[in-house]
């Protein structure tokens, strides 16, 4: 019996050892484990380490850890899930149990799970048993978005159960927000175009003048959407502009540091 005591303590001292050897890399919150490590999922909900990095495409960084925003169910959760489609805030402080607000953006496109429910207030409407985010992207979602949409490459090749959203979009929805296509949809401007009226002739003494007037016909502007597969806009904004506002209630465990 000792000498297995002292094998397992023998074991204990060498796999910290190893460990100790790599850089301890803080978490938060359930994510998935890279294929390389093991795969698989880890569902610890509080604070954490392991010896293996987080890309900056699946995680934010909150407080210093490396939070999880992207679909838990690709990598193999089976836990309790909530439909979305496309982008929307995640209140991450909420989620994780801490006071000091921490939003940050998921840019998944089309239909997509998490493990948490949105806040309650006007900023999202559930339809078709999935959230839709109505509320008014702000400037730091739009500067970010050209390099965050990049995450919908790491989840196209991934095969498993999507969420299967039918239903027509709420109004507002951010897919067919008319602000949604500042720096990020398609401008599109027909050219204008001069029309020449029938010649006017000016006669004067010993003088012929012919005139012509030119006209320029309007312009039609039309932004698209791009990345939700959403409606077109024409001439202006189809959709509501609303504030966020604070949340009184948010599923999920709460931990603190």
């Amino acid at each position: 019996m000792r000498t297995i005591l002292l094998g397992i303590a023998a074991l204990v001292l060498v796999t910290s050892v190893a460990i100790a050897g790599k850089k301890q890399v803080r978490y938060v919150g359930i994510h998935p484990v890279p294929k390389a490590e093991g795969g698989g999922f880890c569902n610890i909900e509080g604070p954490h380490v392991h010896v293996f990095g987080a890309n900056k495409l699946e995680y934010r960084d909150h407080r210093g850890a490396n939070y999880f925003v992207g679909d838990p169910v690709a990598y193999g959760y089976d836990g309790p899930r909530h439909a979305y489609k496309g982008h929307h805030p995640i209140h991450v402080h909420a989620v994780v149990g801490d006071s000091e607000p921490d939003v940050e953006y998921c840019y998944l496109n089309g239909p997509h799970y998490h493990y948490f429910t949105p806040p309650e207030g006007p900023d999202f409407k559930m339809a078709g048993e999935a959230y839709f985010y109505v509320g008014t992207p702000p400037p730091v979602y739009v500067e970010a978005r050209p390099a965050m949409v990049e995450i919908n490459a790491v989840y196209t090749p991934i095969v498993y159960a999507r969420p299967v959203v039918e239903v027509a979009a709420p109004v507002g929805w951010i897919g067919l927000h008319a602000t949604y296509g500042v720096g990020m949809g398609v401008g599109i401007v027909t050219p204008g175009v001069v029309v020449a009226p029938p010649r006017a002739t000016v006669v004067t003494p010993g003088v012929v003048v012919d005139a012509h007037v030119h006209v320029p016909t309007p312009t039609l502007r039309v932004d698209v959407g791009v990345g939700f597969g959403g409606g077109v806009v024409v001439g202006g904004d189809n959709g509501r502009h609303r504030g966020h506002h604070k949340h009184k209630k948010f599923k999920g465990k709460k931990r603190r540091w």
